[in-house]
């Protein structure tokens, strides 16, 4: 599976010691400060079935490849949490601060979860909501603890960002606290849409460059979704070629549908020649009109992985990124005429 968004795994071992040694205690008592304990029991529906909560949770392991993301935003930290990077980068990121009280690693090797480190954490709520969790897997969290999966209305990885976190919020009795979060980011969607109304109706799409090879993003997946809600319009033709799914493997022959009005491309120093110097790319209208927006992922200020989690707590860095950098590129253009 590619950097499901996807960044290839740079590093083959995890670091764990950089990720363990947290007092439990503390983390446990961030988890309940909030929580409003007389929402329990709440029972939550899912695509594996139906899950009660009995009580405030106290130790929440994620294995949703961003759902810590969502829990940290709503005042909880997650005492295990799938390293989607690969490189315990997670706790990292410049919209989210852990506080020093960074999440166990419950992965092996990014997506892959680990059943024993899950266990070892003790949890009391297990979510797996950003994830493609088999009945088997869920069978076997489950019995570790109450389990809750991605949204049943939703192919998985395709859950709309409001859906994703008020599963979360409800799963840990803050539902209130979910919509003032939701309504929050949708004032900064509208805002942008407000000052840009350049980009209204324009088509836009998020390709992954990685090593001179192109992952294309459908309107189905969170960067697509995030580009609708900044005001752009998705490509027909690479959603009917994506077929449902949130995005698809490009073949040269097939890079023409990246051919729309402004292209981003997650990319950085390390590979950035081999993807923009790329004959087949270069032919690209969209590359000759220099229509493309450049997101770094892994470099500073890591738009790009904000863009690729596309929750709660790092779209509004996402935003800022998507307006900053379209301002460049538009700056950049007016310099050349």
């Amino acid at each position: 599976m590619r950097r499901l968004l996807l960044l290839p795994l740079l590093l083959a071992a995890l670091v764990l010691a950089a990720c363990g040694g947290d007092d439990p205690a503390s983390t446990e008592a961030s988890a309940t400060a909030k929580t409003g304990g007389d929402a329990f029991p709440v029972r939550v529906t899912h695509a594996r079935g139906t899950t009660t909560i009995p009580s405030a949770p106290k130790r929440v392991v994620t294995v949703g490849l961003r759902d810590q993301d969502t829990l940290l935003a709503l005042g909880i930290k997650a005492v295990g949490a799938m390293d989607w990077f690969g490189q315990g980068t997670f706790a990292n990121w410049p919209w989210g601060d852990w506080g020093g009280q960074k999440p166990q690693v419950v992965s092996t090797g990014g997506f892959e979860i680990n059943f024993e480190r899950v266990a070892a954490q003790r949890p009391d709520l297990i979510l797996a909501v950003y994830q493609d969790l088999g009945a088997g897997d869920y069978a076997k969290l489950s019995k570790l603890a109450p389990t809750v999966a991605h949204d049943p209305r939703f192919k998985p990885y395709t859950t709309p960002w409001p859906d994703e976190t008020r599963a979360i919020a409800r799963s840990v009795g803050r539902e209130e606290e979910g919509e003032r979060l939701i309504r929050g980011v949708r004032e900064r969607f509208a805002a942008f849409r407000r000052a840009h109304p350049e980009y209204a109706g324009k088509t836009a799409a998020i390709t992954d460059g990685n090593e001179g090879s192109f992952y294309a993003f459908s309107s189905s997946d969170p960067r697509g979704q995030l580009l609708k809600e900044l005001g752009f319009a998705p490509s027909k033709p690479l959603d009917a070629a994506a077929k449902g799914e949130f995005g698809l493997e490009l073949s040269r022959e097939r890079l023409d549908l990246l051919d729309v009005d402004k292209l981003f491309v997650l990319v950085d120093r390390a590979n950035r020649a081999k993807v923009m110097d790329d004959p087949a790319f270069r032919r690209l209208d969209v590359v000759r009109r220099g229509d493309v927006i450049e997101v770094p992922y892994y470099d500073a200020p890591q738009y790009g992985a904000a863009m690729a989690f596309t929750g709660v707590h790092s779209l509004p860095y996402a935003i800022d990124g998507a307006e900053r950098l379209l301002a460049a590129d538009e700056g950049s253009a007016a310099a050349g005429r």
